[in-house]
């Protein structure tokens, strides 16, 4: 979000708007494919008020069941404030529908805190893609500049079903995790190059299985 640097560092903030276009090799969430292991394109709008206010949204291919596509719009908002120097809090909300597959759609609950190279995370959803089951998903994010242009990225996360499992043989928790670099092209443009893994088990949304273990090549263009 563009309002975090601005609102861990000492200069005035300004409300902002962003839009992008990003294409990647396979679309990993939470380490499980929703292209069916297939390259897929992403485009995103932001804004970020001095107020500490954002929002925005994207449109992402997916593909649940093997032949069939939809479009998943998923919009956000919340609000992020300054706890310390260097440090801040947030809280917000994200929902998600599926265009011609609308018994996927569900939303979530956020709250975190975060700094410029790292953020923390914890996200509730009622009934998680639809399933009828409430899950908890918690999820490190930390950066560490290698170069000006390069630096080393990581993601740890834990997807936990709550009360009575809507999937039966399954088990509770399914952790993933994400290691890469990015490199920065040019002034607005992004490539990255990720491996990515997931554990067995934990709430499972495709009717596909995919390796669980791959790399993930991704560009984004910034407006």
């Amino acid at each position: 979000m563009l309002w975090v640097s601005a609102l861990l560092g000492s200069g005035a903030a300004q409300a902002q708007f962003g839009a992008s276009i990003g294409v990647e090799s396979d679309y990993r969430f939470r380490g499980v494919s929703l292209s069916a292991g297939r390259p897929d394109v992403r485009l995103s709008l932001s804004y970020d008020d001095d107020s500490g206010v954002f929002a925005g949204a994207t449109a992402t291919q997916v593909e649940f069941v093997r032949g069939l596509h939809s479009v998943q719009l998923l919009g956000y908002a919340g609000y992020v404030m300054r706890v310390t120097l260097g440090l801040g809090a947030e809280f917000g909300v994200t929902s998600s529908t599926f265009s011609g597959n609308t018994r996927y759609d569900y939303s979530e609950v956020f709250a975190g805190v975060l700094s410029d190279r790292w953020s923390l995370r914890v996200y509730y959803a009622p009934d998680y893609f639809g399933f009828g089951q409430a899950t908890s998903y918690v999820e490190l994010n930390a950066n560490a500049p290698l170069t000006p242009q390069l630096r080393l990225f990581g993601h740890a996360g834990a997807l936990t079903a709550l009360g009575g499992m809507a999937i039966v043989d399954q088990r509770r928790t399914r952790a993933d995790a994400r290691v890469g670099l990015g490199f920065g092209a040019a002034p607005s443009v992004d490539m990255q190059l990720a491996w990515v893994t997931a554990t067995r088990g934990g709430p499972y949304v495709v009717e596909y299985g995919t390796r669980r273990n791959t790399f993930v090549l991704s560009a984004l263009a910034s407006f």
